[in-house]
Formats: C-alpha cells, sequence, structure tokens
C-alpha cells in the first residue's frame, strides 16, 4: 500500500509542478505584442477592389477553376486568409466608403479587412499579403514587384 501512496504522491507532485511551470514564460524584458492597425476605409476603397477583387488569384491556370470562386474565395482550398465574395464599396472615386451599411461587424467586407489586416505588417516588404502573392511560397504569382497593386499595399502599410 505504501509503494501506491508514493507513486500516487509523485504523480501528483509532478503534474503540479508541470503545471505550475505552464504558467511560467519569460518573453524577456523587450516582449512587445505588435498593435497594428491599418485603415479601413484605404481597404475598402483601395486594397479590397484593386488587391483581392482583381488579382484574386491571378491569370494562373484556366484548368485550375474560376478564379473569382477558387482559392481564397473557397475556405476549404486555402489555410490562412479565407475571404467571402460581397458587392463593391461604393467609394465614390474617393477614399472613403459613401454607405458603410455594408461594413458592420460579421459581413463580408468586414471579415475580409480582418482576414487581409492579420496578413499585412507595416513593412509591406515582409508581409505575407504582399511576399506569398509575388511567388514566395504560393501556389501562384499573382503580381510581380512592379506591378502597381504594389504602391497600394505600400500606401495601406503607412496608413494608420
Amino acid at each position: 500500500m505504501s509503494v501506491l501512496v508514493a507513486v500516487t504522491a509523485l504523480l501528483v507532485t509532478g503534474v503540479a509542478s508541470f503545471a505550475s511551470g505552464c504558467n511560467q514564460v519569460n518573453d524577456g524584458p523587450d516582449f512587445v505584442v505588435a498593435d497594428e492597425s491599418f485603415d479601413g476605409d484605404y481597404f475598402f476603397c483601395h486594397v479590397e477592389p484593386q488587391l483581392l477583387f482583381d488579382k484574386h488569384c491571378g491569370d494562373g491556370d484556366p484548368s485550375q477553376g474560376d478564379a473569382a470562386n477558387g482559392c481564397h474565395y473557397n475556405s476549404s482550398a486555402v489555410s490562412g486568409m479565407a475571404l467571402q465574395q460581397h458587392a463593391p464599396i461604393d467609394c465614390g472615386g474617393g477614399d472613403h466608403p459613401v454607405d458603410t451599411s455594408m461594413l458592420g461587424s460579421g459581413g463580408a467586407a468586414q471579415t475580409n479587412y480582418q482576414a487581409a489586416s492579420l496578413e499585412m505588417s507595416t513593412d509591406y516588404t515582409t508581409a505575407p499579403l504582399y511576399v506569398r502573392p509575388t511567388g514566395n511560397n504560393h501556389p501562384r504569382t499573382i503580381f510581380t514587384s512592379t506591378d502597381p497593386v504594389v504602391q497600394v499595399i505600400a500606401t495601406w502599410a503607412s496608413t494608420p
């Protein structure tokens, strides 16, 4: 019986020790979680229409199916940045949406903004939103570094 008590005590001590160790994470003295946010209006008026809608899957291979309904618009086809189709946001040719009724929380436009924001960085040249579609770790090259859409990405990166 004393062996069983000793083993039980050892297990309890080990589990307690392991559990307490899980709560002690040393992130270092300079640990900071980036608080980056990017201009939603600029996204809806420029990034979404010129990058996500116009470039969606690039010219690519026509045998891969309808680009508008594939790639990022098919959550089972991509592991990240799943997008939702929706009518274009009317910006009246400017930098701000004219009608914000389509921009509500949980809506398709807002979902796309959140998904793209997670792939963005203030240093756009390291952001997956830029790096992957230029042919780095992506099934297709969607645009090159000289494509005009790169300026749209660069501007969004610098627009707080």
